[in-house]
């Protein structure tokens, strides 16, 4: 049945335990929450009861397969053996698609697109926090743009910033080191749900519009340095120049007085000069405690590793 779908039923997973727990707990919901099923089938015939009329009656579906909704049947035959009595309260939308007479390729083409338009993201998730839409608003009244849902662009000319740098700023921010690498190695990680952290901690009633936008500017002063860097380097230095950048924002924002994230002034010329010192600094002691520390470690590799990177910013700041 699941031979045509681009993936089989996967037992453990986090969203299908979200199917399997709505089905059980809420079962006069799952109508409205599930996404439904996509069958093909070879041929869709009318059993004579009923009269000739398809609106309604009892058809004969041949060759099911499933193309999209694996998870969805797999999650509730799951349910069904503990909680059968809970998942014949619920109901599910299943569309069944005959293949009679199409042409050869067109299983694949329903296959493929029901499978990637319109695909939800993590990060389309954000767009149901009230705080983005709050932090949007308030830098909105000093004309600074800050788009978080997909499809909003920034206007030509105009100041602003999206949902990634917000992200990579507020994670670099952090105390712990952890975050800085988790924003490098996976950023939708930090999306994976709006309710708890590491989402709750970037992303709060604390955050102030004003004050995040300081932190996109550090962090596109930084940006900047390190793509000079690179143009300077080569070899093994020039991978670290390009790897270690979310690790030395973080030792940034950690070096900077409070001056500097002031919301009532932008960065002066000489702030703007002493970062991007403070860039190329932090850059040359990253190549000099990593290759000490780890010689034959692939630098894009050490800076998703929470340990290494913990280690280096020790050696780095005592």
């Amino acid at each position: 049945m699941f031979s045509s779908n681009i993936r089989l039923f996967v037992r453990d997973s986090e969203v299908n335990e979200g199917i399997i727990n709505t089905v059980k707990k809420e079962p006069e919901k799952f109508w409205y929450y599930n996404n439904g099923i996509t069958a093909l089938c070879s041929s869709i015939g009318k059993k004579p009861l009923g009269g000739s009329g398809r609106d309604t009656g009892i058809f004969e579906c041949k060759d099911v397969k499933i193309v999209n909704g694996a998870q969805t049947v797999g999650s509730i035959a799951r349910a069904y053996q503990n909680s059968p009595e809970q998942v014949e309260k619920a109901r599910v939308l299943i569309r069944f698609i005959s293949l009679e007479n199409c042409p050869e390729e067109f299983a694949t083409e329903i296959t493929r697109f029901n499978n990637t338009q319109n695909r939800i993201d993590r990060r389309e998730f954000v767009a149901l926090d009230p705080e983005q839409e709050r932090i949007k608003n308030e830098l909105q009244l000093e004309g600074i743009t800050y788009t978080y849902k997909s499809g909003e662009s920034i206007p030509d000319g105009q100041k602003g910033f999206d949902l990634n740098d917000a992200t990579i700023s507020r994670a670099c921010k952090q105390n712990e080191v952890s975050f800085a690498t988790r924003v490098k190695d996976k950023i939708s990680a930090l999306w994976e749900n709006i309710e708890k952290p590491p989402y709750k901690t970037l992303f709060n009633r604390s955050v102030n519009g004003s004050e995040l936008w300081k932190l996109v500017e550090i962090l596109r002063v930084v940006d900047h340095q390190l793509t000079l860097e690179q143009k300077q380097r080569d070899g093994r230095e020039k991978l670290f120049a390009i790897h270690s950048n979310r690790l030395i924002l973080h030792l940034v924002y950690k070096a900077l007085t409070d001056n500097y994230f002031s919301i009532s002034s932008d960065l002066t010329s000489s702030q703007i000069d002493e970062i991007k010192a403070m860039t190329s600094k932090f850059l040359e002691s990253i190549i000099s405690e990593t290759s000490s520390l780890y010689p034959n470690a692939y630098p894009a590799n050490t800076f998703r590793n929470v340990t290494k990177c913990q280690e280096i910013v020790k050696k780095i700041l005592n």
